[in-house]
């Protein structure tokens, strides 16, 4: 499957908890009442984050989100389908208007693999690392250091290993760009986004040593942005799946 993956942030003089009751009890019926070519709808909401770095102040105050959205389709042609259809540019569409900060969207098509090992016990504590490339780098070069970077700091790390239930790393696909433009018209893109899942919170110290580890190593590298790389804690809901 293929996925377009959308950071959203509330619309001015909204709050947080409206935000969220919104997009999953009014744009999450818009979205089941007619779901075209996606086969599952995942919002991810944010409980905690952190943007930036110490030095980037206006960054910061300027780029908290609310929500990440994962749309999977089966296909290009699916997911093509599905944004051109009426439905989608009449009705799910317009509806953002409701509740996003139009002028700051986050929006990539992204292949996702799999990673994690066999896990038990439920997983109900999720982080995502949103890692923006450095402009210099192609495609290829920043995955290939980015799995090395994760591979090593890893290692370092037993303690995050174990606690690690399931990871997921998805990549962006420049192909993606014709349909991303409808999530707004100033749209930011993020090459690396990786989904990670703990069973307890406790686990999310442990994950902290790793963010921040990755980060250092992906700046000093020259591989990412990391004043424009970020990370979300989340609870996942399902609003379709098909």
């Amino acid at each position: 499957m293929i996925k377009i993956l959308a950071a959203v942030r509330r619309k001015p003089g909204m709050t947080h908890a409206e935000f969220l009751a919104y997009i999953e009890h009014e744009h999450g019926k818009i979205a089941r009442t007619k779901p075209l070519g996606v086969k599952r709808y995942v919002q991810n909401h944010v409980i905690d984050s952190a943007f930036g770095t110490d030095a980037d102040i206006a960054y910061t105050q300027n780029f908290h989100r609310d929500s990440v959205t994962e749309l999977f389709f089966d296909d290009m042609s699916g997911l093509i389908r599905t944004f051109s259809d009426p439905y989608t540019q009449q009705t799910t569409g317009p509806d953002a208007e409701n509740f996003a900060d139009l002028s700051q969207q986050v929006a990539q098509l992204m292949d996702e693999a799999d990673t994690s090992a066999d896990g038990t016990g439920p997983l109900q504590w999720k982080a995502m690392i949103f890692i923006k490339k450095n402009p210099a780098m192609t495609l290829d070069s920043f995955f290939t250091a980015w799995d090395l970077a994760h591979d090593a700091i890893a290692g370092q790390l037993p303690d995050f290993q174990h606690a690690l239930g399931r990871h997921v790393r998805s990549k962006y696909l420049p192909e993606g760009d014709r349909v991303t433009a409808y999530f707004g018209p100033n749209v930011a893109v993020y090459e690396g986004v990786s989904s990670m899942w703990f069973a307890n919170e406790a686990d999310l110290a442990i994950f902290r040593q790793y963010q921040r580890a990755l980060f250092q190593r992906l700046s000093d590298e020259g591989v990412a942005t990391s004043s424009e790389s970020f990370f979300v804690y989340v609870k996942e809901v399902v609003i379709l799946d098909r």
